[in-house]
C-alpha cells in the first residue's frame, strides 16, 4: 500500500524558478568538454522527485567544447546526451567545469561546488552498492534456474540479506552525516520508504528549515505526508485484522437503522449473531442472501439473529433492497458511507460479502461462512 519513493536518479519534475530581479550573482555557468562525441549538442535538464524538464541546450563545437549559462533554482540537474546517456549533478549559482569522455562514461568530472562534490561522492557510493546487490540478486535467480542445492541458495540468500542490511545502514549513515540537505534527500530517496519513514520525515523537516522556499522542500513534504497517511491506513488495517480474529470479542458497532434509530451490536448479547457486511450494489452479496435468509428462518427460534451492515451510499437503494431480498430481521444498519463505513474500517473489511459469526457472549467464533458451512456452524452452536 505504501507508495514507492524512488531515487532522484529515476524520478524527476520541474519547477521553473522565478527569475525576477536576477543578478549576475544568481547565474550559473557551465564550461564543458566532451571527448568522442559527434552528435553536436547537449541538454541541461532540471530534476525533482517525479519528472524532468529541459532548461537549456548548447551546441558542441568541433573541439568538443560547450557552454551553458543562465538562472535556475538550486537543485538536481543533469547533462544529457540521449535517453541512455546523462550525468547528474547539483546546480547552484556558480561556475562549473565539466569533463566528459564517452569512451569512459564513469570518468565524468564536474568541479566548482563543494556541495556538488559531496553529491558526486554519494552517487558513486550508492551506485557501487546497488551494483553489488544486483549481482547477488542475479546470482540467486541464476541458481534457482539451474536447480542448485538448497544449501547453495541459502548461502547466496544470506549474503544478499547481509548486503541489504549493510546498504540500509549506508543510507542511514549517509543521510545523518550529509552536510547538504540535497545529499541527505538523495540518500533517503534511494531507501525503501516503508523502512525509512522516520528518516524521510527528518529530511523533510531539514528541507523546510534550510530551504523553506525551495520547490524540493514543498514537494518532498507533500510526499512524506502522503507516506505517513498510507502508513497510518495500513496500520489501521493491521489493527482491525487483529481485533476481529476468531476468539476476540467483536468490536462494538452502533449505527442507525432505516428509521434513524441506532442499534448497538452489544444489545444482541445472549443470541448467536451473524454480522453481515453487504450492499445493494454488490452482486455476490445478493447471490448469497437467499442462504442467509434461509439460515435466519431456520434458526431464529433457537436464538439466532443477523446484524446487517450495509455499505450503501443511497438510502432508498438500501431500503428497497432489504424488502426485495426478503431480509426480515430488524437489525439493519448503515451510515451510508460506502467503503468509508466506520464499521467496515473497524472490522478491516476489504471486500463484501464479509461475515463474522458471534456466540452468545459476543465472541467471534468464525468468519466468512457461506451456505452449508454457515448452517453446520449454527447447528453446532444452537444444538
Amino acid at each position: 500500500m505504501m507508495k514507492r519513493i524512488y531515487s532522484v536518479i529515476l524520478l524527476l519534475v520541474v519547477f521553473t524558478a522565478c527569475n525576477r530581479g536576477a543578478s549576475n550573482n544568481d547565474k550559473y555557468s557551465i564550461q564543458g568538454t566532451i571527448k568522442n562525441y559527434n552528435a553536436g549538442s547537449v541538454l541541461l535538464e532540471k530534476l525533482s522527485l517525479q519528472q524532468v524538464t529541459v532548461i537549456d541546450s548548447a551546441k558542441v563545437d568541433p573541439q568538443g567544447n560547450f557552454k551553458l549559462e543562465g538562472v535556475s533554482e538550486k537543485g538536481y540537474y543533469r547533462i544529457k546526451l540521449s535517453d541512455q546517456i546523462f550525468w547528474l549533478f547539483l546546480l547552484e549559482p556558480t561556475a562549473y567545469k565539466m569533463d566528459i569522455d564517452l569512451a569512459r562514461p564513469d570518468a565524468f568530472k564536474v568541479t566548482g561546488s563543494a556541495e556538488n562534490d559531496e553529491f558526486q561522492t554519494a552517487i558513486k557510493t550508492v551506485n557501487e552498492t546497488q551494483r553489488n546487490l544486483n549481482t547477488l540478486k542475479n546470482t540467486y535467480y541464476a541458481y534457482q534456474q539451474m536447480g542448485m542445492s538448497a544449501d547453495s541458495l541459502a548461502m547466496v540468500a544470506n549474503a544478499l540479506n547481509q548486503a541489504g542490511a549493510a546498504y540500509e545502514k549506508q543510507l542511514r549513515d549517509g543521510y545523518t552525516n550529509a552536510r547538504s540537505p540535497f545529499v541527505a534527500l538523495f540518500y533517503v530517496t534511494n531507501a525503501p520508504p516503508d523502512k525509512f519513514l522516520k528518516e524521510n520525515k527528518a529530511v523533510a523537516d531539514r528541507l523546510d528549515k534550510e530551504l523553506p522556499n525551495s520547490s524540493y522542500a514543498k514537494e518532498f513534504r507533500a510526499i512524506v505526508n502522503q507516506m505517513s497517511q498510507q502508513a497510518q491506513a495500513q496500520q489501521a488495517i493491521l489493527d482491525a485484522a487483529e481485533a476481529v480474529k476468531v476468539g476476540k470479542i467483536a468490536p462494538e458497532i452502533d449505527l442507525p437503522n432505516p428509521d434513524g434509530t441506532k442499534i448497538k451490536l452489544s444489545s444482541l448479547r445472549g443470541k448467536v449473531v451473524l454480522i453481515d457486511f453487504w450492499a445493494s450494489w454488490c452482486g455476490p452479496c445478493r447471490m448469497e442472501m437467499p442462504n442467509v435468509v434461509a439460515a435466519y428462518n431456520k434458526y431464529k427460534s433457537k436464538g439466532f439473529t443477523i446484524y446487517s451492515v450495509s455499505l450503501d451510499k443511497e438510502a432508498e437503494a438500501w431500503k428497497s433492497s432489504i424488502k426485495k431480498l426478503n431480509m426480515q430481521w430488524e437489525n439493519q444498519v448503515s451510515d451510508l458511507k460506502y467503503w468509508q463505513s466506520e464499521a467496515a474500517m473497524k472490522y478491516g473489511v476489504q471486500g463484501i460479502p464479509a461475515t463474522f459469526l458471534l456466540d452468545k457472549e459476543g465472541k467471534i467464533v468464525a468468519t466468512n461462512l457461506r451456505g452449508p458451512a454457515l448452517d453446520q456452524k449454527l447447528a453446532e452452536l444452537l444444538q
